[in-house]
């Protein structure tokens, strides 16, 4: 193809385009550079290609390879960037992409396609120091959750042991009812605290390591470390699995069962049953933990497995990071947490988890 072949179609392109002779000579420009040199086409054919560097204001730096070289030894295309600054003190950064110009198979010379990237580049470098400094304020966010969170782990943890060793020695019972309700608040505290802790871990990371491990026998672990709690209220746990219930997962499903009996004696009131269950459902199971309390609205059924989110339930608190935490455990195990309407009043929480995972 002729040089004059090639003009036609170089001036249709947006982008300035020179061609170039093995010996720098310039053989033809588009009407893009043309415009940017304020030349015309008989000015610039036959002149040294420099003087486009020239005209355009951006010096050809010695440390810098010149494309043309590269491009001619190799036969391969050669794109550079280059970051200059014009006379005026301006940044400027050009995008060159030179291609090997061939003629009867031998190369006689290069197409050089020059384009203006400086607004592009800005932003691409901006968007990358605002990811650096995002990711230094998470690193700094993680550090300081986590010093955070260990000293005043210790802190409740010495004014929780004060509190019981006091409460041993104490024989005046209006002292001694002051320093339970003491102790109440800092266990409080300190359950606070550990759930802040275990969602931040959660919420940070994508997997976890399973094992296998059995449901069941997690499950009557945290019932009985709730009998206590359950007898205050006057409360009936009831287990209705009693088999072996093996699956491929990581401890922190304990906390599913954890959460969910927790949340089901805290809002229910005295006198009533909480039941609980893990149904075989061929690849899955379906933990169930059913209650006879208030009930959760329709417009709360989703918000409430949010963090920070829950329903105002008279007189009982909490962080609203116990659900958040039932579903990010469920999510990492592959599966779903929710809740629905107990016919008989109350609520109904399932969380369905594979037995293998992927």
């Amino acid at each position: 193809m002729k040089i004059e072949e090639l003009k036609d179609f170089i001036d249709s392109l947006g982008d300035m385009v020179i061609i170039i002779s093995k010996d720098r000579k310039i053989l033809a420009a588009n009407e893009a550079l043309l415009k940017r040199c304020k030349f015309r086409q008989n000015e610039i054919v036959g002149r040294n290609c420099y003087m486009v560097s020239h005209c355009l204001k951006i010096p050809c730096p010695e440390d810098v390879v010149c494309p043309l070289d590269e491009v001619i030894a190799t036969g391969k295309v050669k794109r550079v960037v280059h970051t200059h600054y014009t006379r005026n003190g301006k940044k400027m950064v050009v995008e060159i992409s030179a291609s090997p110009l061939k003629k009867d198979g031998e190369i006689i010379g290069i197409i050089e396609i020059i384009r203006d990237i400086t607004d592009s580049y800005s932003f691409q470098e901006g968007l990358k120091a605002s990811l650096e400094k995002f990711k230094k304020t998470m690193e700094i966010k993680e550090l300081f959750s986590d010093i955070l969170t260990h000293d005043l782990l210790n802190v409740a943890n010495i004014i929780l042991l004060q509190s019981e060793i006091l409460l041993e020695r104490e024989t005046c019972e209006d002292t001694r009812e002051d320093l339970k309700r003491l102790k109440k608040n800092v266990e409080r505290l300190v359950n606070m605290i550990e759930s802040a802790a275990r969602y931040a871990r959660l919420h940070s990371i994508e997997s976890l390591d399973f094992r296998e491990m059995d449901l069941t026998k997690l499950l009557k672990g945290v019932v009985s470390a709730f009998e206590e709690a359950a007898k205050e209220k006057n409360i009936k746990i009831e287990v209705m699995v009693h088999s072996p219930r093996l699956a491929m997962v990581n401890p922190n499903i304990e906390s599913v069962f954890y959460n969910l009996i927790s949340n089901a004696i805290k809002f229910s009131p005295p006198g009533k049953r909480v039941v609980v269950d893990i149904i075989d459902e061929k690849d899955t199971y379906l933990i169930m933990v059913k209650d006879y309390g208030p009930g959760v609205p329709d417009k709360d059924k989703e918000s409430i497995f949010e963090r920070f989110k829950r329903i105002e339930k008279g007189a009982v608190k909490g962080t609203g990071l116990g659900l958040a935490i039932v579903k990010r455990v469920a999510e990492l195990h592959h599966g779903r947490a929710w809740v629905e309407d107990n016919p008989e009043g109350g609520s109904i929480f399932y969380v369905r988890i594979p037995k293998k995972q992927r």
